[in-house]
Parts: structure tokens; sequence; C-alpha cells
């Protein structure tokens, strides 16, 4: 009787291959899911920083301009700071209380949630807001349901 040999076939079925491109998607997806939360939360990072940056040179704005807010958002320190938030234009506002000059605040969308805007005042009010409420209209950062902020 003779012996018949079997080819041994190199390579990899079609089966094992699909199951490590799998893998290896599912993988990468987790990969770049978690990436991109790093990178949101730096950027909300970057939101906050940018502004609360403002209070301080509010004071001294409104030290040095007759005890009066007017002008402020227009001032180079706040175009710096706004232009540095890294969101789209639409998604930051600077605005003083006019005619009298007496309060600003500024706001601008987070990343993390969407829904979410960080805004300071000047009383000095560091708070997340429902990005609704953060328009060119904005005066200060105290909304109903927000607590712990100076009216």
């Amino acid at each position: 009787m003779k012996k018949i040999k079997l080819k041994k076939q190199k390579g990899f079925t079609l089966v094992e291959l699909l199951v490590v491109i799998s893998i290896i998607v599912i993988l990468a997806s987790l990969v770049l899911y978690g990436s991109t939360q790093y990178i949101n939360k730096s950027k909300d990072a970057a939101v906050k920083g940018n502004l609360t940056v403002l209070i301080p040179a509010g004071e001294v704005w409104y030290d040095k301009n007759n005890s009066s807010y007017a002008g402020f958002c227009g001032s180079a320190v706040v175009v710096r700071a706004l232009s540095q938030v890294p969101s789209a234009s639409a998604d930051k506002y600077c605005n003083v209380k006019t005619p009298e000059g007496t309060t600003w605040a500024a706001c601008a969308r987070e990343f993390i949630d969407n829904n979410k805007a960080y805004c300071v005042d000047s009383k000095g009010n560091q708070k997340d807001i429902n990005n609704s409420d953060c328009s060119s209209q904005i005066t200060n950062c105290c909304f109903i349901g927000i607590t712990n902020c100076i009216p």
C-alpha cells in the first residue's frame, strides 16, 4: 500500500485572517475613543484656563478706566484669551452690561459635554452653565439652578 501524502498548505485561512482583523479593529477603536476623551479634556482645561485669566484682567481694567468695564471685551487681553479658546468663533462670547459698564461676563462651549459652557464674570464667578445660556447678551454667570453664585 502506498501512503498518500497531503501537501501542507502555508499561510492562514480566511477565518483566521478575519478573526485577527476584527481583534485589531476593536483594539484600535478603544484606543481612538480613549484618546479623543483625553483630547477633549485638555480642550476643556484650555477653555477654563483662558477664561479664568479674564477675572484679574477685568479688575485691572476697572481700576484703570474710572471704575467701568466699558470696552473691556474689546481689549487685547480678552481678544487674545478668546482667540486661544479651542472652539468655533460662534461658541465663545464676552459682553459688558451697557450702558452702565458695571458688569461683564465671558463664556465658551465645552467639549466633553456639548450642552455645557464655562462662564466667568466680573463678580469672580466661574461656573459651568447650559450652552444655551452662553450668548452675546450674557452679563453674569448666575442662572436658575446655579448654586454658590454671587449675583
